[in-house]
């Protein structure tokens, strides 16, 4: 099924690759597959294990198996930490007593006991949709519980949180950026420590993550986009049930992927106007400069290093530098890709204002068959939402909210942050509202989003909306 089918239709989207809303700053992209140079790997390769948790029951648990998630929320457990091995037998009576089952990382789990589960006891792989909507139900009726109307107390103490590993990133990024451009080592063992807060704080609390990529400046936006598509990717890699090890491959790949664009001259860089052919050649060395700096580092594996060098090739062959296509791509490759793209396309940049958010999933859509696979691209869709957080929404009443949050099962009835009445007035205490919540209180009188708004038609500053809520935080 179409995932846009249920995006309210807003026209004027022309049917184009997502290259084309670049073509007047870059031309058209063109297969850069000769002279290529440092492969990382080939057909013939292995490449990392991205094996999905298995879903066992507790009474098939064995010593030795890697826990990655359970059957609740974490903070409902006895566990002191989000994933362990199981080293005794009191940690399966622990299990049995506080879980009906779990889910095992194959990756991190002792090869001896994995065999004998699966042999004992073969498990379907994880389902998905029906473990992801779970997941974030009961991420969201933890922050907001079943009111209409929640107490947004526990929304913005985990913004806190979030907010505390994001700026240890952003340190880290301008550390990094710092080092490239001048031409020294780059520490990437620090950046790796980094990315695994940001991933605990991904497996902790997606909402809050994903709504700090809202805190956008367009003079500052290599910085801030390498956060940001840590982050997305991130949140996707988790929806598509990667393991904590795929995770921190994925995020590091993605905090990294940009840094060769600090030996990219700001002429070229931040020029406000189209670039030549000659300054487009010049953008596109990025990604093997990038490729080459954290090489020499020695600090990174292989696939964070493919990750950085592939981050634009696409699966019809006409990506760059190396003109790779089809499954030659790995995943973890589409993925930060796609969270690139999307990021770069919602975000201001020197020569264009952003694109809203939900014309940049159309735009995504049209044109995943020829650059990530549509699969892949529905799944993305279908993690950060219709109406992804961050987007500036009316309702059906005419009052406007900033989204929170929402369930893939009710993706039509996010959490909003009400920033003016149905008469036009700004509120003088934001208002938080679960348009779930509220439905299923008064089935089909509730509120409904009827369209997605740009903020600068309304005098309304979304990023300042997200720093304020940050100032009032306990």
């Amino acid at each position: 099924m179409n995932p846009l089918a249920f995006l309210p239709a807003s026209g004027g989207y022309p049917d184009r690759r997502i290259e084309a809303l670049e073509a007047s700053r870059y031309g058209r992209a063109r297969r850069w597959g000769h002279g290529c140079r440092g492969k990382i790997t080939t057909k013939n390769e292995t490449r990392p294990t991205l094996a999905e948790p298995q879903r066992i029951n507790v009474e098939d648990l064995l010593i030795g198996l890697y826990v990655a998630e359970l059957d609740r929320p974490w903070l409902e457990s006895p566990f002191l930490f989000q994933g362990f091995r199981i080293e005794s037998d009191r940690d399966l009576e622990q299990l049995r007593e506080a879980c009906a089952y779990v889910y095992v990382d194959p990756d991190r789990s002792e090869a001896a006991a994995l065999s004998r589960v699966q042999a004992s006891r073969p498990t379907p792989r994880r389902p998905e949709a029906a473990v992801v909507s779970a997941v974030r139900r009961r991420e969201i009726e933890g922050l907001f519980g079943d009111d209409p109307y929640p107490n947004p107390a526990r929304f913005r103490q985990e913004l806190v949180r979030a907010s505390r590993v994001r700026g240890e990133a952003r340190d880290v990024v301008d550390h990094l950026l710092g080092q490239v451009r001048a031409g020294g080592e780059v520490d990437g063992k620090r950046a790796a420590g980094v990315v695994q807060h940001l991933v605990r704080a991904i497996t902790r609390n997606t909402t809050a993550s994903l709504w700090l990529t809202s805190l956008k400046q367009r003079d500052e936006y290599t910085a801030i986009h390498c956060m940001n598509v840590c982050v997305l990717a991130l949140a996707f890699g988790r929806f598509l049930g990667m393991s904590q090890q795929a995770l921190e491959v994925l995020g590091l790949g993605a905090l990294l992927h940009d840094i060769g664009k600090m030996r990219t001259p700001d002429s070229v860089l931040n020029k406000p106007g189209p670039l030549t052919e000659e300054e487009f050649a010049i953008m596109r060395r990025h990604p093997v400069d990038g490729y080459e700096a954290m090489r020499r580092a020695g600090d990174v594996s292989a696939e964070v290093l493919e990750i950085i060098r592939s981050h634009h090739e696409r699966v019809s062959g006409r990506g760059y530098p190396d003109g790779l296509a089809g499954d030659d791509i790995p995943l973890t490759v589409r993925v930060v890709a796609i969270a690139d793209v999307y990021d770069a396309m919602t975000s201001d940049r020197v020569y264009r204002d952003a694109v809203p958010a939900e014309r940049a999933i159309r735009i995504l859509y049209q044109g995943a068959p020829q650059d990530f696979g549509r699969e892949l691209v529905e799944g993305f869709i279908r993690c950060i939402g219709i109406f992804p957080v961050g987007s500036l929404v009316e309702l059906d009443s005419g009052a406007l909210g900033v989204v929170i949050s929402s369930a893939p099962e009710s993706r039509l009835k996010p959490v909003l942050l009400m920033v003016r009445t149905p008469e036009g007035d700004d509120y003088e205490k934001r208002l938080v509202l679960n348009l779930a919540a509220l439905d299923a209180e008064a089935p089909g009188r509730g509120l409904s989003v009827r369209r997605v708004v740009q903020g600068a038609d309304y005098g309304i500053d979304v990023p300042a909306i997200v720093r304020a809520e940050l100032e009032t935080s306990p």
